[in-house]
């Protein structure tokens, strides 16, 4: 299949054997990397704790990730994180889209969508965005993907095993979350959870400590939006060992009771001891997250 152009107008791309159905629209190289990595993380999401998942992506990484009820509260969450850059995003919902969801996104700014299916009279709805050219993606909810994965890069091929392994069931929910939300966002991430909803992002920062901020800050502008009391609760995960103990002195002005990260560093010992003397739940997971 032609896509319409690659990661830039000049350039040219095409996908071979896509595991989804164009139902509307066309595709560029960045829209089927945005869906097929949001898919992944809607799927894993909404397999591990039985709800719908949806997730906001804007520039291969969540801009907000949530479970629902329904995909429409999922949704609704997933965008309520960010909003601003959710701005033109592509949507992933785990479960078929009804007609709720595709009014609520008749009314906001998305490129596109996937999911596995689409209620009757919803692709209608949907198609009609954008002057007829939203992007609408059916998925095969039964595709997995082969255990190997293969990039080239400068005319050099490398393979790896896919990123596959399950997440600890251990771990109270909101890490899992934050676990399953890492796995899928550009490293270096750190990713703030409360109530199953992402509030803040650090994603593709080259300092950890720039990631805790950058999550933080979302955090308390997603809190100033709903409420004047402190922020309290939220579950912080890295994904790969948090280096240096200003990381939990970040963390603590944000209102985070929770913290998890892969340990394994010269100065894990200190970062535990520092979430000890801030009253601050640590977990070593033995996993690390990184995407690139």
């Amino acid at each position: 299949m032609r896509l319409r152009y690659g990661t830039n107008p000049h350039q040219a791309a095409t996908i071979d054997h896509p595991p989804f159905t164009v139902v509307a629209g066309e595709p560029s190289y960045i829209n089927v990397l945005d869906a097929l990595t949001g898919w992944q993380l809607v799927r894993e999401a909404a397999a591990r704790f039985g709800v719908p998942a949806a997730a906001s992506y804007k520039h291969v990484s969540p801009a907000g990730a949530a479970l629902g009820e329904t995909v429409a509260a999922a949704y609704t969450r997933a965008r309520d994180a960010d909003p601003k850059s959710s701005y033109g995003d592509f949507v992933a919902v785990s479960h078929p889209v009804d007609l709720e969801l595709a009014m609520m996104l008749k009314r906001v700014v998305s490129d596109g969508i996937i999911a596995p299916g689409y209620d009757e009279g919803v692709v209608e709805i949907l198609a009609a965005k954008k002057r007829g050219t939203y992007l609408v993606l059916e998925v095969d909810p039964e595709f997995e993907p082969p255990a190997e994965e293969v990039r080239e890069l400068f005319g050099v091929r490398l393979t790896q095993e896919r990123d596959a392994l399950p997440m600890p069931s251990d771990l109270p929910d909101d890490v899992v979350l934050g676990m399953i939300v890492a796995r899928y966002t550009q490293s270096n991430t750190v990713v703030m959870v409360k109530d199953g909803m992402t509030i803040g992002v650090g994603a593709g920062q080259q300092s950890r400590v720039d990631c805790t901020r950058l999550a933080g800050e979302k955090a308390a502008l997603w809190w100033a939006r709903h409420s004047s009391d402190p922020l309290t609760g939220v579950s912080m995960v890295s994904d790969g060992a948090l280096p240096f103990t200003d990381n939990v002195v970040e963390a603590q002005r944000y209102g985070v009771s929770h913290i998890a990260d892969p340990g394994g560093s010269i100065r894990t010992p200190e970062v535990a001891a520092a979430c000890a003397a801030a009253r601050i739940h640590w977990f070593e997971t033995g996993v690390r997250l990184f995407r690139h």
